[in-house]
């Protein structure tokens, strides 16, 4: 599959990225037709937006800077990973290593 968000969206997402709210976007196959919707939650904290991603059965969340160009096209990249399935989410963070080693 080769689900890919619109250039619309990109501005939308950039808007978006400074508010508290939930959102929706489509990401679409261009060849197939075929349509992905992913819902956004965002909460705005001092200069950072923290992001829940549900797609389907998948549940993602990440932190960026709030209301800028790169915050949105780090996001529409984020999306496109997920509805793809290209983003490995079980790996553990650094915190969580140093937990499993310290047990």
């Amino acid at each position: 599959m080769s689900f890919a968000a619109s250039p619309a969206a990109l501005i939308r997402l950039k808007a978006q990225s400074n508010l508290n709210g939930t959102f929706t976007h489509t990401l679409r196959n261009r060849i197939t037709g075929e349509t992905v919707t992913a819902l956004l939650q965002t909460e705005l904290f001092d200069e950072q937006v923290c992001i829940e991603i549900r797609i389907g059965f998948t549940v993602n969340r990440l932190t960026l800077r709030a209301n800028t160009t790169s915050t949105a096209a780090t996001l529409a990249r984020h999306l496109e990973a997920i509805a793809n399935g290209q983003l490995d989410t079980a790996e553990l963070s650094h915190a969580d290593l140093l937990l499993t080693r310290a047990a």
